[in-house]
């Protein structure tokens, strides 16, 4: 019910008896209880209504996006499928055939 606590609750409650007196509590009660179900029930709706118009422009922007990206997945599908016949060759080795040694080879003098 908000931000409302239970002390703050309390006070309502005892402010409301003085007021209107143990005999028309209740009824004022249930009039309140109505009022707030009223509003939830509108809001609810509203809510929905809101998610309901909302879904086709969110159809249309997934749909656009779709679009948007298509070129560059058929680009990749693409690429993946071609064979890579213009590969570099394989860079010569620095080593002298030390492969655990982590000295740099000498200057050639």
């Amino acid at each position: 019910m908000g931000n409302l606590g239970s002390g703050e609750l309390l006070v309502i409650f005892f402010v409301a008896l003085l007021v209107l007196g143990p005999n028309k509590l209740p009824d004022a009660a249930r009039q309140v209880g109505r009022a707030v179900n009223e509003i939830r029930r509108v809001s609810g709706g509203f809510q929905r209504e809101m998610r309901e118009a909302m879904q086709e422009p969110m159809r249309a922007a997934e749909q656009a996006k779709a679009d948007m990206l298509d070129p560059f997945k058929q680009a990749a599908t693409d690429a993946i499928k071609t064979p890579v016949d213009d590969a570099d060759p394989p860079l010569p080795s620095t080593s002298d055939g030390d492969a655990d040694s982590d000295d740099p080879p000498a200057p050639d003098a």
